[in-house]
């Protein structure tokens, strides 16, 4: 009994400190807008104030103390009250800061807690017992999840978009990418070492280099000024180059400093190679207008002279342009790039082939554009002096195209008429003979040879492609 006088004097002592600490905080506990309780040196629970018990949504068991509020850990699991950190406290006398926890309350509802406990100390510093402020963060919490749940899916969005985007800090050091940006890039820049663009190299849109501390990151920067659309040339590692659109906008603190920037790249390469094959278009319209307009104009010189009657004339200049036509067509079908010799020739011996034996020989030819027009117009020529003065003149006559391609990636095409009327060389060249001469010698670099047997007129033409 002598023993356990010590014992009991000294809890006697310790509760009566809690008591005399207690009167003192009484009130102040109650106003408080956060939960408190405070335990004796064992861990039961011998104070709270009201807010403790709408938190707890019960009144703590006097048999049981803190036992009886159920408490987990933000992952699950139920607290072991042994181990717990008040526990620890108790038995080192070390504060415990920003403690998460989760409070079970009777109907099954759960809150999220944060707690601190602090060690109670007597006059000679010996652990009396503890005191627990805890709050209720549920809101917050769950505010901070939406928030995380946002910003995952701001970054997922930003990480799978097909725009290139980027962040740097305040010096310009790229801190962030995604995927579009390295592959606009063709390369993977050094975080937190290289500055202003993960380029490998720039260039302003008239082709002068662009050094990357003049690029749109760099000058937003230095000028605190967001910029909208300003045009860049990017070369890749590879060498390949193309276009994009800068978009770069400094970031801010709340207080106006800045932070860095965030720049979004939109290739436009596409955009202006189309551009560029749209005026390479016009300007090959605008030229073939103008052949067109040329050739139009020798026909019509040609064959509205001569002395011959009006009905006539109408009649010669209207057949060639058939013959024009009939090729714009061909070249039409191909998208202008140019035209199937075989069908050329189809298109313009098809009004004869009726009546007449034409045979068309030769291996799959495609010609360029301005070569089929030329040659859709010999061929009419030669077709129109073959039905006035040769083979197709008469029922017997016969004719034959053959064409094949030499060794000098030259055409090589021969008109052969077979079976007409006996023909002599002209002592004087008509329109036909001087129109193929122009078209084949002069327009296309080629030349031609006429021939006049008493079996047939031949030509033999010849042409670069």
């Amino acid at each position: 009994m002598d023993d356990m006088g010590p014992r009991v004097t000294a809890d006697a002592d310790a509760s009566r400190s809690l008591d005399v600490a207690f009167n003192q905080w009484n009130a102040l506990l109650e106003a408080l807008p956060i939960g408190v309780f405070v335990c004796d040196r064992e861990g039961r629970i011998v104070r709270h104030n009201r807010r403790a018990v709408e938190f707890w949504g019960r009144l703590p068991d006097p048999s049981l103390g803190r036992a009886s509020i159920l408490v987990y850990q933000p992952d699950g699991p139920k607290v072991d009250v042994a181990a717990s950190r008040l526990n620890e406290v108790l038995a080192s006398g070390i504060a415990a800061r920003d403690i998460e926890a989760v409070v079970e309350r009777p109907d099954g509802s759960r809150i999220d807690i944060l707690a601190n406990i602090e060690p109670l100390r007597d006059e000679a510093g010996d652990v009396i017992g503890a005191v627990t402020c805890f709050q209720d963060v549920t809101e917050l919490k769950r505010a901070r999840q939406r928030a995380d749940r946002v910003d995952g899916w701001i970054r997922r969005v930003v990480e799978h978009s097909p725009v290139a985007i980027y962040w740097t800090d305040a010096d310009g050091r790229i801190v962030a990418f995604n995927a579009a940006a390295a592959r606009l890039w063709g390369r993977t820049p050094v975080l937190g070492k290289e500055q202003w663009c993960g380029s490998h190299r720039l260039f302003h849109p008239d082709g002068r280099p662009m050094p990357l501390d003049a690029s749109p990151t760099a000058m937003a920067l230095k000028t605190g000024e967001a910029r909208q659309g300003q045009e860049a040339i990017y070369e890749r590692p590879d060498g390949v180059r193309g276009a994009f659109l800068a978009y770069p906008t400094p970031l801010r603190d709340h207080d106006g400093i800045l932070m860095g920037a965030v720049n979004m790249l939109v290739d436009i390469s596409e955009r202006k190679e189309a551009e560029e094959h749209q005026k390479v278009l016009v300007d090959e319209l605008n030229h073939r207008v103008k052949n067109t307009l040329a050739a139009v104009q020798s026909l019509a010189a040609h064959s509205l002279r001569g002395g011959i009657e009006p009905r006539r004339m109408r009649e010669r200049f209207e057949a060639r342009l058939v013959a024009l036509s009939n090729a714009h067509n061909q070249l039409a079908v191909r998208r202008w790039q140019d035209a199937d010799l075989r069908a050329l020739a189809e298109d313009v011996l098809a009004p004869y082939r009726a009546d007449h034996a034409v045979v068309l020989e030769g291996e799959s030819v495609t010609v360029p554009a301005r070569t089929a027009v030329s040659l859709s117009l010999v061929l009419h020529e030669l077709a129109t002096n073959a039905v006035k003065y040769g083979a197709l003149s008469v029922p017997a006559g016969r004719l034959s195209v053959h064409w094949r391609l030499s060794g000098a990636g030259r055409l090589v095409l021969e008109w052969r008429e077979i079976d007409g009327p006996p023909v002599e060389s002209p002592i004087h060249k008509g329109f036909g003979t001087r129109f193929i001469a122009g078209a084949i010698s002069g327009e296309l670099g080629g030349s031609v040879e006429h021939g006049f047997a008493r079996t047939g007129v031949t030509c033999r033409i010849e042409a670069p492609l």
